[in-house]
């Protein structure tokens, strides 16, 4: 079995490199990181709507091929807040994902750093942590909000994450 801890770098790290080259699809990319010698026309030149879609159409093939019902993982079923443009963080959006996380069998103590774990983001990885300063900042200050709106209780005490303390929250039953 592969190391699932692989995914959340190779997507970080082409998620950076994208939002520094915008203009390059992303079959683009991956032929130009692979360093193929001969790039493959098909993914070369494939346009990312195109491969939206097949994306989007590969979880209904897998089903098809698997009797067994199988598990969905964290990533699929809760909000990526670590994907996300800080400036899309919204009350709105934090408010859906508690509620998602209220009814599902996940419990954790609700902060930035544990909402970004959700989704396999590397929070462990200090630099990358770094860099998420201006994310974390806009997610206390949401579940501030929340908590005024009374969908979450803060804890008493505060979480210690990397030398970082952080402010918990539990979600109102």
């Amino acid at each position: 079995m592969r190391d699932k801890n692989r995914i959340p770098k190779i997507l970080n790290e082409l998620e950076r490199i994208w939002k520094t080259n915008p203009d390059y699809r992303l079959g683009q990319l991956i032929v130009v990181g692979a360093s193929a010698d001969k790039p493959n026309s098909d993914v070369f030149n494939i346009e990312d709507e195109d491969l939206l879609n097949g994306l989007l159409k590969f979880d209904k093939r897998a089903e098809l091929h698997n009797e067994e019902p199988k598990t969905v993982p964290d990533w699929k079923r809760f909000t990526n807040v670590s994907r996300l443009d800080p400036k899309e963080l919204t009350t709105k959006l934090l408010e859906k994902l508690i509620v998602e996380l209220k009814n599902s069998d996940k419990k954790i103590v609700i902060t930035p750093i544990n909402l970004m774990k959700l989704n396999g983001a590397p929070v462990s990885d200090q630099t990358w942590l770094l860099n998420q300063k201006p994310r974390i900042k806009k997610l206390k200050k949401l579940l501030i909000e929340l908590k005024e709106n009374g969908l979450l209780n803060e804890r008493k005490s505060k979480q210690d994450f990397l030398g970082m303390k952080e402010v918990g929250y539990d979600i109102v039953e």
